[in-house]
């Protein structure tokens, strides 16, 4: 039997995050704001907008209560995560902006990390 390498697995988020990260780490600093705005409005407004219209359709359903309690928490996490989403992306357009390299991985994760806290230190 030969030695296997396991990788830990991220949640759907960290993953999320993490390729977002690489992703703006690799475009010029002039299109990471807009990937980084587009990224905001989509989590921020329109999946919140969409699950508010979900539960309206539901309206005099039995198990709406039910649903109405799961989702109605998971809007503010979609809310965070495109605020963590958009300052990732401000921070690799400031980054690039200064600077001509590029970050390997190992500064990627790090970014991420200290934008989880800021956002959390925020909210």
């Amino acid at each position: 039997m030969g030695y296997r390498r396991y990788r830990r697995k991220r949640s759907d988020v960290g993953q999320l995050l993490g390729d977002t990260a690489h992703v703006a780490n690799y475009l010029p600093w002039w299109w990471s704001p807009f990937l980084g705005c587009a990224l905001f409005a989509a989590f921020y407004w329109a999946i919140p907008a969409w699950i508010h219209h979900q539960l309206a359709t539901l309206q005099g359903n039995m198990f709406r209560p039910i649903v109405e309690s799961l989702f109605a928490r998971r809007i503010n996490w979609f809310q965070w995560l495109g605020l963590v989403l958009l300052i990732v992306c401000l921070i690799f357009a400031v980054r690039n902006y200064l600077s001509m390299g590029r970050l390997d991985r190992r500064d990627e994760q790090d970014v991420s990390w200290l934008t989880r806290l800021i956002v959390r230190l925020i909210d």
